[in-house]
């Protein structure tokens, strides 16, 4: 095991339940949700996934890639018709106050997929047009179904892991370059598709003060939080702009969660939950760079990837240097779906140091 990697993911999920409880709180004696109660439950969960993960040798695993591609498309078509509408956007499987996000799942099978395509590929294969656009494909299916639901962080997300997989694959650079250029050429003619709320968010990155009491008030507030928060915080349950409700308590808890740590452990707590991410993510290039073979390599930096652009923009978009997506904190945020899926990625990451050897 890498006890590192398992540490640091301990960490965070100690820290998750804390400041859950904290973006709950409501003041002294006044009643609050048990989400920091629920959220315990999603990490025992989790656990039992990532040993499960972490033991079944990842070859295996990936054997099934094709079967886990299908469900995953498959989840992602049933959760447009029959999935639960929340907020606006069609995302939620289940009965009641019990479900799971499909699309979550989806990125790591996702990921399985692509690694176990690219590793089949021998060398000179990878270095032609017909395995990008094969990739593309195998990704542009999914994204088009995530697309719909809508949800576009992760439609963003799926890209940028693609591309990272490619290029650690082997694939020419310029190939990829093309690509990008041909995404920006084509990416102003999806604007007629977005949402509104979905155009909102995008203008008001632009230009925070063009409807602060609107569009802009969760990231005026959440920069309100992280500044007021200065070196030190205003101390664990003393964030004032989540303890009075400024920073929107249905957000909180999940995609606003750092703002709630800026606010109460100020620039230094900040830079710890950093520390942490970064841990992670340096013991995940440690784990793709020892690995046993090209697959579990690929493995490595598709979940590397994944974490890095979860966390970049999440974080990122509470401090305004990203648009605000619907898209939560790795080991963090507040949710089931998420939670499972994160602890399955690094369960995945962990397989992949412990068959590091030839035996």
């Amino acid at each position: 095991m890498n006890w590192v990697l398992f540490g640091a993911m301990a960490l965070m999920a100690t820290l998750s339940i804390l400041f859950i409880y904290s973006a709950s709180y409501r003041g002294p004696g006044v009643p609050m949700p048990d989400f920091y109660k629920m959220q315990m439950v999603w990490f025992g969960v989790g656990l039992v996934l990532y040993l499960v993960l972490a033991l079944v040798d990842y070859r295996v695993i990936c054997q099934w890639a094709t079967i886990w591609y299908v469900l995953a498309v498959g989840s992602l078509v049933l959760v447009l018709v029959v999935g639960a509408k929340v907020y606006g956007a069609r995302r939620w499987l289940g009965v009641g106050s019990l479900g799971i996000q499909p699309v979550e799942i989806a990125k790591l099978a996702i990921i399985v997929a692509v690694a176990y395509y690219l590793f089949h590929r021998p060398a000179e294969m990878r270095q032609r047009w017909s395995t990008v656009w094969t990739v593309l494909l195998m990704v542009g299916m999914p994204q088009a179904l995530i697309f719909v639901q809508p949800d576009l962080g992760s439609v963003m997300i799926l890209l940028a892991v693609t591309f990272a997989m490619l290029f650690v694959a082997g694939v020419r650079v310029k190939h990829l370059a093309l690509v990008a250029l041909l995404g920006m050429c084509v990416a102003p003619f999806g604007w007629v598709h977005l949402k509104d709320y979905q155009k909102d968010r995008l203008t008001v990155f632009l230009n925070p003060e063009k409807d602060p009491l609107g569009a802009g008030w969760n990231l005026n507030q959440s920069l309100i939080a992280v500044g007021s928060g200065g070196v030190t915080g205003k101390g664990y349950l003393q964030g004032t702009q989540n303890l009075l409700g400024y920073l929107p308590r249905t957000v909180a808890p999940n995609d606003f969660l750092f703002s709630v740590i800026a606010e109460e452990e100020g620039f230094v707590g900040s830079i710890c939950v950093l520390g942490l991410y970064a841990v992670i993510l340096f013991c995940g290039l440690h784990v793709a760079a020892h690995a046993r073979d090209r697959l579990g390599m690929l493995l490595a930096t598709g979940i590397v990837a994944l974490l890095f652009f979860h966390v970049f923009i999440n974080i990122g978009m509470t401090i305004g240097l990203m648009p605000v997506k619907g898209l939560p904190l790795p080991l963090l945020s507040y949710g089931g779906s998420f939670v499972m899926a994160t602890m399955s990625a690094l369960g995945l990451l962990q397989n992949v140091w412990i068959h590091r050897r030839i035996y």
